[in-house]
């Protein structure tokens, strides 16, 4: 993959969603890292996927000092059950790395077309279970939750509002309406923003990006997906994060400066950074 060019700066982001432990980042993690940090990444939030992706992320935090992680099951993991799923996230909660949980959710976008109504009924049901699960542990850990919705947005938010002003979530890879992003907002809960920004056919979401406030927002990559433009199609990694800010920049007219300050502040602030054991 072709290096970005090191562009030193004051400014410092948080990458809010990446997936350092993919088998796409085996080979040259320390090299990634280090090309983050050059272009002004502060902290690095990898996300687990399941109880083996959530522990190798924690080993990564422990081993980078600006990695931290979030550990949890995704909706599509959810189906195989696995049944001490959550003594094991919750024997995980208590290291000062990890920073929220997740990512869990639901997705409701896509089943096996060999299943039966009733199955994929059973499906979703599963999904519903595992994410209640994990919003209880998030409410008993005292931490906020990455969420993962696609194709169940109001279910999602139900499942969510009985625990307003407990906890809150950030809906990742959001590419939804300003309305949508207002009913998440009524709750307490927050938007983050990918490459998808970037994408000539993502007109919708960048006049998201517009209409919305800026502290109700959030950056990341979800690498190593959804790499903006100019790498689109390429791996995405954390140094890309800055690329997204641009965008956002670019789309309100404000100062890159701006942008920085206060994603930076909203996401120190949802995942607790300025907790003492936590800086």
């Amino acid at each position: 993959m072709r290096e970005q060019p090191t562009r030193p700066s004051n400014f410092m982001f948080i990458e809010t969603h990446a997936h350092l432990d993919f088998p796409q980042f085996s080979k040259d993690l320390e090299t990634v890292i280090q090309r983050a940090i050059d272009s002004g990444i502060e902290k690095i939030i990898t996300i687990g996927t399941n109880l083996n992706s959530s522990r190798k992320a924690l080993s990564i935090a422990e081993k980078f000092p600006v990695v931290w992680a979030a550990v949890g099951i995704h909706p599509l993991e959810a189906h195989k059950r696995v049944p001490s799923f959550e003594k094991d996230l919750s024997d995980l909660l208590d290291h000062p790395k990890i920073v929220a949980i997740g990512e869990t959710g639901l997705d409701f976008h896509k089943f096996d077309p060999s299943l039966s109504p009733a199955e994929i009924e059973e499906q979703k049901k599963i999904q519903q279970e595992f994410f209640l699960s994990q919003l209880e542990l998030a409410k008993e850990a005292k931490l906020n939750v990455i969420i993962h919705q696609r194709a169940a947005f109001h279910e999602t938010l139900s499942l969510l509002s009985p625990y307003q002003g407990v906890l809150r979530g950030v809906f990742h890879c959001f590419v939804g309406t300003s309305q949508e992003a207002g009913l998440l907002f009524n709750q307490g809960h927050l938007v983050s923003f990918t490459g998808i920004i970037t994408f000539p056919n993502a007109q919708t979401v960048r006049q998201t990006v517009l209409e919305i406030p800026l502290e109700n927002m959030m950056l990341e990559t979800d690498c190593p997906f959804l790499a903006p433009v100019p790498y689109r199609g390429k791996r995405s990694e954390p140094s890309h994060v800055r690329i997204i800010a641009e965008e956002i920049a670019k789309i309100k007219k404000i100062s890159l400066e701006e942008v920085a300050s206060r994603t930076t502040r909203t996401a120190s602030e949802f995942f607790s950074f300025q907790n003492s054991k936590r800086n």
